[in-house]
Formats: C-alpha cells, sequence, structure tokens
C-alpha cells in the first residue's frame, strides 16, 4: 500500500491547501457527484477565498490536446467527421488515444467486451503536465477537487509523487457502481452525444481503477445513494477528519 499522505511540512497545518481526490471507473457518476460536491463546498466556503475550491479533472486532457487527434471509433461514436483525423485506420499511432480490448486479461468481471484506455507519447506527456500543474495550483495554496479516472499504476504513481511535493492535506473519496448499472449508463452514454463511452470500457476500468491500494478516507456508492446524499457524507467524512478549510462552514446543510 502507498503510504498515506502526511500533513504539509512547508505549510502548517492550519494553512495546508486541501486535496480532494475523487476517483472512480468510467459511467459511475463523478462529474456529477463533483460538479454538486463543488457547489456544496463553495456554499460552506461563503465567498472566503481561503476556502474556495477549485475543480480539476482527468477530462481536461480533451480540452488540451486537438479534436483532429481523436481516435476514429471514439469520434464513430459521435457521427463525427472522419476526414477531419489525423488517424486514418484504428490504433496507426496517430490518435492520442486507443480503446484497446482486454477481454482476455484477468479481472474479477471477465467477460467481453472489456476496453482499456492507452495513451500515445503526446497524451501521456499531457497526462504528466496536467497532474503537475495540480502539484503547482496546491504549491500556491489553492484547495483542489480532482475528478480522477486512475486507470493505470504509473498514472496513480505519478499522482501520489504529486500529491506529496505538493505538500497538500489530501481526502481521498472512492466512488463505486454496481457493474450493471455501470454498463446500463454507459449504453446510455453511447448515444452519439460528446459523452458517449465505448461500451466495455466501464467493465475494464471498474477493474483497474481500484486496483491500486489507495488510502480512501470514504467510499460513495452512486447505483445505492443520490448525489446529494454522497455530497452530504463526503462533506461530513471532511468535517469529521478536520480536514475542511479554515473558514467553510461548520456542519452540512
Amino acid at each position: 500500500m502507498p503510504p498515506r499522505m502526511n500533513h504539509s511540512t512547508h505549510h502548517s497545518h492550519e494553512h495546508a491547501p486541501l486535496a480532494i481526490i475523487v476517483n472512480g471507473p468510467s459511467s459511475s457518476g463523478k462529474s456529477t457527484l463533483c460538479k454538486a460536491l463543488l457547489d456544496r463546498l463553495t456554499d460552506l466556503a461563503c465567498g472566503d477565498p481561503e476556502a474556495s475550491f477549485a475543480r480539476v479533472a482527468f477530462d481536461d486532457l480533451v480540452v488540451l490536446m486537438s479534436d483532429k487527434l481523436f481516435p476514429i471509433s471514439y469520434v464513430q461514436l459521435q457521427d463525427g467527421d472522419l476526414t477531419r483525423l489525423a488517424s486514418r485506420s484504428p490504433h496507426d499511432g496517430r490518435a492520442g488515444w486507443e480503446y484497446v480490448d482486454e477481454s482476455h486479461a484477468p479481472g474479477r468481471h471477465g467477460g467481453s467486451p472489456r476496453l482499456r484506455i492507452v495513451l500515445n507519447s503526446h497524451v501521456r506527456r499531457l497526462l504528466s503536465g496536467l497532474q503537475r500543474s495540480w502539484g503547482a495550483h496546491l504549491k500556491v495554496g489553492t484547495n483542489l477537487l480532482i475528478d480522477h479516472f486512475i486507470q493505470d499504476a504509473d498514472w496513480c504513481q505519478e499522482l501520489l509523487d504529486v500529491l506529496r511535493d505538493s505538500a497538500a492535506q489530501v481526502f481521498m473519496v472512492r466512488v463505486e457502481c454496481d457493474l450493471a448499472e455501470l454498463e446500463r449508463r454507459e449504453s446510455f452514454r453511447g448515444d452519439g452525444k460528446l459523452e458517449g463511452r465505448p461500451l466495455g470500457l466501464a467493465r475494464r476500468s471498474d477493474e483497474l481503477c481500484h486496483a491500486h491500494a489507495l488510502p480512501y478516507n470514504i467510499t460513495v456508492h452512486t447505483d445505492r445513494q443520490t448525489t446529494d446524499q454522497s455530497v452530504a457524507a463526503i462533506i461530513a467524512a471532511l468535517l469529521s477528519s478536520g480536514l475542511m478549510p479554515r473558514g467553510a462552514g461548520a456542519s452540512p446543510r
């Protein structure tokens, strides 16, 4: 197990910024949860700049890269224009990422399809820069809510290194969702809209995202809890841990 994050050595405990990491598989509802959690944290901050949070996300990668580097399979889901793409055939190395079928890999679910995201070297560097940028925000004192998809072990280790180097306080949220519900949501998302996902990503990422022995502070179950209930549970855990930034409200609604 990776060592638990220690309190700041560069900041006093009272003034150390806080990083809230929300990690879970594709289609588990992380983005919906994080948007609602950010709203609640902002309410609790009551406009205090020292208690306010910014939300960052793994999906910010898509904003950083040209859409001409999207993979053919993804653009087909959106019914997009394939002639714009740098990639001329699947897995030709030109796309920023690809979906690779790992149906025969070991895993607790098994079954098929089971898809893993594989980044090319350009987008892998973007991920490194993105995660390091979060550390830069923390070093200058910004509290962060990090909406993450920690699929691979090297992504995880890089994140842990960034967090340690930032000397921030860390609170980790594990997002769980029943596989049948994950796949129902995934199927619903594959409807030609921007949030479309290929079938099989939820099943494989549910095997991978929580395989890193992270020291979670709380687990929420988005198939059993409403978004409001999950947010309330996270806020209550933050308050009981004493990690809420100074100036934040004393109790959840």
